[in-house]
Order: C-alpha cells, then structure tokens, then sequence
C-alpha cells in the first residue's frame, strides 16, 4: 500500500537526518521531566522574609515563631528600623516585609485592632500571593484563639467565646488547584506548552524539507498522487514518537509524583490524540502559505511561542482584550489543556469538554482544508530549492 511505503520512506528520511528525533523525542522529554524536577516540591518553600518587631511583647514574639513554623516563609531577617525592612524588600534580599506595631500585644488585649503591617513585591505575584495566604491563615486563626481566651476570661464559656470570637466560618472549596500544588497545576500547562512547540515545528519541518530538498513530486508519486496519504504516511512515525513522550510523563507525572486523576481516563486519551493530530494540522496551514520552509518556520514559532500565556490558565481568558481571545482560540492548547484539568482534578462530566473537542477539531479541519493549496504548492517546481 501507498500509505506504508510513505511511512517507510519517512522513517529512512527521520534515521538519514536525526534531527527529527531530537525534536520529536529528545527535547520534549527531557525538557517536560525537568518541569517534573523544577516543580517537584509542589509549591515554594522557606520563602525568606523579614520583620520588624517594634512591640517586643511575649505575643509578638509568639507571632515571630508562629511565622517560623509556615512550609512557605521564613524569618531570615528580624531588623531593627521599619526603613531596613523595606531597603531589603528593594534590594530583593526578601520575598515579604512585616512591622508588628508598638502595643501590638495590648491593643490585641484590650480587643483593638492593631494594624499589622505587611508589604511584599507584587511583580511576583504568584510568591506574593502564597506566603500572603499563609501569613494571613495563621494571624487570623492567632487572633481567633487570643479573642475567645480573653473571652473565656471574663467568664464566657469557650465554646461561646469561639463562636463569638468567629462568628462567620468560612469553607473554601478551591476548584482548578485544590491541592495548592504547582507540581499538579503548573507543570501540566508546561508540559502542553512544551509539546505543542515541538509537534507543530516538527509538522513544518518534515513537510518543509520535501520543498528544501526538491522532493515533493517524489513524495506525492509514492502516495500515488494523493495528499491524504502522503500527510498521513509522513505524520505516522511522528505522532507514534510523540504518543511514547505522552505515555512516559504519564507514567512518570501521575504514578511517579502521585497527581490524582479522577476524571474519565479515556477521554483525556482522546483529547490528548485530538490535541496531536490538530498541532500536526496546524503546520500544513503554515507550510500551505508559500511553501517556504525557513519562511514557513519562522512564522510557525512565532505562532506557538506565546502559547502559555494566551492559553487561559494562568490569565483568565473573560478578562483578556478582543485579539487575545482569538489568538488563544486559534492554539490547540487551549482546549486540550481545559479538557485535562477538568478530567484531573475537577472531574466534570464530558458533556461540560465537548465543546473543546470541537475547538481542536476544527483547527484539525482547517489544516486538512489546506491540502488543496499545499499539492498545488508542492507541484509547482518554483517552490523547490528554496532557502
């Protein structure tokens, strides 16, 4: 059959040049079992911060060691001017700067509210936010405790000493990262990220080289003239290289580290084929351009470049202008990655993911539609040779 002996013909081409295994096999990997690494503690740890302590009480001091005991922060600094603090904050030295007020502890006491003062550098948001949520968890529950005592005191039974003491209970269900682990919610975007690079630039350059080398008619004639055999038998060994770099971050990512996964296991094998086959897709939409491979590559890494940020996760896609929400529309990450987080850890039903089917479908259709004008291209003897 046609469509092997292209499959053949590919796999002699992918040995002669072993280029494409770096791209195909060897990056994505290794750089996607480094996302594993980097992010294996889950999230941030001894975050170092510092604080002023211009009260010097017996409950300041309890609230310096209280901060000691966070698996975010720690105080690596306990300075002796309000001015020094903020001087590390600006020097980068700190990640986070507290001043414990003068009379922290008696107005605490007294029931006032002292004002704890906490700065930290916002261009890090994602630091800012963690050790603003520990440091505010633990003075909250601090403050709590410290009110019904002094409730208790003045003879109120604790139970009602707490209850008045906090009178709203607040039940946080965190939906996208329930865990609080950047291991479990980071590194699977990474992972996409990573991967959509390298099976779009990988789609461009094994077409783009039958038009470098002048050998598109040669390709064609094996396929017996048909495009759709000559793309199919061309992807094959790809996809089957990029289908072995699923499995093995899927065996190292949710047996290895221990990600949950309590969705439905074949659909995220479905999305993740979908996902595949739409990327491949997308570098016949640029190869059908003009049949420039330098050209034609250029503007494929362009495209897949800023995928991370415009794929609705770390940004919500609702809030992100006009163009932003098209780009991001146009990215099969978008979908693939909806479908892969809701299957982890929200375990929506599938109803709630066909619609990122869809998305990935239609790119996937989109770059089949340019096979017309991709044939056309790769007849015309003009196209070959070029640099």
């Amino acid at each position: 059959m046609a469509y092997f002996e292209v499959v053949k013909r590919e796999i002699e081409r992918i040995f002669a040049r072993p280029l494409g295994w770096v791209v195909s096999l060897v990056i994505p990997l290794s750089m996607c079992l480094l996302m594993c690494f980097i992010f294996g503690k889950g999230s941030p740890v001894d975050l170092p911060i510092a604080v002023y302590n211009a009260d010097h009480s017996e409950l300041s001091r309890l609230f310096v060691r209280n901060l000691n005991t966070l698996q975010s922060c720690k105080v690596k600094y306990q300075v002796t001017s309000f001015k020094e603090g903020q001087d590390l904050l600006t020097e980068g030295k700190i990640y986070g700067f507290i001043a414990i007020p003068k009379d922290f502890q008696r107005d605490i006491y007294r029931l006032k509210q002292p004002e704890l003062m906490y700065y930290y550098n916002n261009q890090r948001i994602l630091i800012g936010g963690i050790i603003t949520k520990d440091v505010s968890s633990m003075l909250q529950s601090m403050v709590v405790g410290l009110d019904a005592k002094i409730r208790n005191k003045k003879g109120m039974p604790m139970e009602a000493a707490i209850a008045q003491a906090n009178p709203i209970a607040i039940v946080d269900h965190v939906n996208s990262n329930p865990y609080f682990n950047y291991l479990y919610f980071l590194a699977l975007i990474a992972f996409g990220h990573i991967l959509q690079i390298n099976m779009v630039m990988i789609s461009v350059y094994a077409i783009g080289t039958e038009f470098k080398y002048g050998t598109t008619k040669e390709w064609l004639q094996i396929a017996d003239n048909s495009m759709w055999t000559a793309i199919w038998g061309k992807w094959t060994p790809y996809m089957a290289i990029f289908a072995v770099v699923f499995a093995i971050l899927a065996v190292v990512y949710f047996g290895l580290y221990g990600v949950p996964f309590g969705g439905n296991a074949m659909l995220a094998v479905l999305a993740t084929i979908a996902f595949m086959i739409s990327c491949f897709a997308i570098g016949i939409i640029f190869m059908s351009i003009n049949g420039n491979f330098r050209y034609c590559l250029s503007n494929s890494a362009f495209y897949v470049a800023m995928g991370f940020a415009f794929a609705g996760i770390t940004f919500p896609t609702m809030s992100m202008p006009l163009f932003a929400k098209i780009y991001g529309a146009l990215l099969p990450l978008s979908y693939w990655i909806q479908v892969m987080l809701d299957q982890t850890f929200r375990n929506f039903p599938i109803v709630y993911d066909l619609k990122h089917f869809v998305g990935m479908i239609v790119l996937a259709v989109l770059g089949f539609a340019a096979l017309i004008r991709l044939k056309k291209l790769a007849l015309d003897e003009k196209r070959w040779y070029q640099s």
